[in-house]
């Protein structure tokens, strides 16, 4: 059987109470995902500061249909493109790597932050964190005060989760 679950109805309940705006895509490829990022560096798309980058991951690694992309290689496609922008990445253990292999991403793309999980997630549980998270990253004037944020209010959930951020000079703890 497919499994019914979904980024789709979290997107639409943060749109909904007008914490975000929202367009979707989805990629089922590199070259999609390419593709899409390419149209969210366009001036026309500078309003939209984060981007929601949700595939099955491992390790430093996003897999789609038959394919995989690294961080090294999604870092190489962004090239210097996404200045202050945000990443967060919705996938299992994607985060799990050095915190000089995530500044050097944040360094080489200009993103503003990336943000995600080092363990395998829950999706029901991952959805309820980045209902709380999205619009506290999105708004935040500094984003370690918002990745201290999550750790006080919500501890029990970002320890389970294992919620790390980067930025280019900073990594949180790799949660355990």
């Amino acid at each position: 059987m497919e499994s019914k679950q979904s980024v789709e109805p979290t997107l639409q309940a943060l749109e909904r109470g007008e914490y975000i705006r929202l367009i979707r895509r989805s990629a089922n490829t590199v070259g999609e995902l390419e593709l899409y990022l390419d149209r969210w560096f366009e001036k026309r798309h500078q309003d939209f500061s984060l981007a929601y980058l949700c595939f099955h991951g491992t390790a430093r690694t996003l897999h789609f249909e038959g394919d995989e992309l690294s961080l090294v290689d999604l870092g190489t496609l962004i090239g210097g493109r996404a200045q202050g922008k945000i990443l967060h990445f919705g996938s299992c253990r994607v985060m799990a790597a050095t915190d000089e292999e995530l500044q050097t991403f944040c360094r080489s793309t200009g993103v503003r932050a990336i943000t995600g999980y080092t363990k395998d997630i829950e999706w029901l549980e991952s959805s309820a964190f980045e209902l709380l998270l999205i619009p506290d990253v999105i708004h935040a004037v500094k984003l370690k005060s918002s990745y201290d944020r999550m750790f006080r209010i919500y501890p029990d959930l970002a320890k389970r989760l294992g919620f790390r951020m980067s930025h280019a000079t900073w990594t949180s703890e790799r949660v355990r």
